[in-house]
């Protein structure tokens, strides 16, 4: 018995760009679609055009969010004020949602702008811990942040991140990133470039 062939049509490749393509957001899009409701139950992101969802945090990151929160308002710089989980301006497609920030101005100032400065920001990582020491660190030295905190429950440490600077990379390309970045254990103590003066135990930072 012979199999019969069946004749192979033509491949013909469809014309460059006619796919389909991924929508990427930007901050006021993004913010529209919150105002919905629709991610009433979860934290949300925007970091390059791209929605993050996360869910609601746990207990222990509730408890360093808050003893973090308590010690910078202590120590907070004149002219400025911590902004608990709320957002975060760069450029037009990202707004990482940081944990807490250290911005210039009064609270009232905010009050028909998002802030786009900011003298410190911390990210309390459970879950997050790749994406805090990567994108987001990127993000925020490209905003101009000059200190960056990222707080590491799981692993008992405290990323202090430092110096924003523009660097080479091979090929004529350019990117922003932090100079300096210093993993301290819970037995070591921090003190912010606001605030030289005060200092507190990593230790006393987590839950």
């Amino acid at each position: 018995m012979t199999a019969l062939t069946m004749p192979t049509p033509a491949q013909t490749p469809p014309p460059r760009g006619s796919g389909p393509k991924p929508h990427r957001f930007t901050i006021s899009e993004y913010r529209k679609l919150g105002e919905t409701g629709l991610f009433r139950d979860m934290k949300t992101m925007l970091l390059h055009g791209e929605l993050f969802t996360m869910g609601m945090p746990k207990p222990p990151h509730d408890v360093a969010l808050n003893v973090t929160c308590e010690f910078l308002r202590s120590v907070c710089p004149t002219g400025h004020h911590v902004r608990n989980q709320q957002s975060f301006d760069i450029g037009t497609d990202n707004d990482p949602g940081p944990d807490l920030a250290v911005v210039p101005g009064s609270i009232r100032d905010n009050a028909t702008k998002t802030p786009t400065q900011a003298a410190l920001i911390v990210e309390i990582a459970s879950t997050t811990l790749t994406i805090d020491l990567t994108t987001k660190a990127e993000l925020y030295a490209t905003a101009g942040v000059p200190e960056y905190w990222v707080l590491d429950i799981e692993g008992r440490a405290l990323h202090v991140f430092r110096d924003p600077q523009t660097l080479p990379l091979p090929q004529d390309l350019t990117a922003t990133a932090y100079r300096t970045h210093l993993t301290l254990a819970p037995t070591e103590s921090v003190s912010p470039l606001g605030a030289p003066q005060a200092s507190i135990l990593v230790s006393e930072l987590l839950p």
